[in-house]
């Protein structure tokens, strides 16, 4: 059995999961069906974790708690693509100033 995560953390996932509820309960009045919202949410979340890592897919896969490979894939499958270990998102590299 897991710990109880600590106070804060706890906290945060509760308003997290408030925020979910006002998002779900606005993407059912407009008809998206949870294949569609799951793939917009996923896509956003990696492409964020990429971001935020300077385009480096190890770093982004280990703060997903996921493989390298299963990240790529992710990226492939939301229209984003991997070119030589660097994810390219909107057309440029992330993590590359222009």
């Amino acid at each position: 059995m897991k710990p109880a995560p600590p106070t804060g953390r706890r906290e945060s996932l509760r308003e997290l999961g408030e925020a979910f509820a006002t998002v779900a309960s606005a993407l059912l009045e407009r008809g998206v069906r949870l294949e569609e919202a799951v793939t917009a949410f996923e896509g956003g979340y990696v492409r964020t974790a990429v971001e935020r890592c300077g385009g480096n897919l190890s770093q982004a896969a280990v703060s997903l708690g996921i493989h390298r490979n299963t990240l790529r894939a992710k990226l492939h499958r939301n229209g984003q693509r991997s070119n030589g270990g660097r994810s390219v998102v909107n057309g440029q590299h992330a993590g590359r100033k222009s």
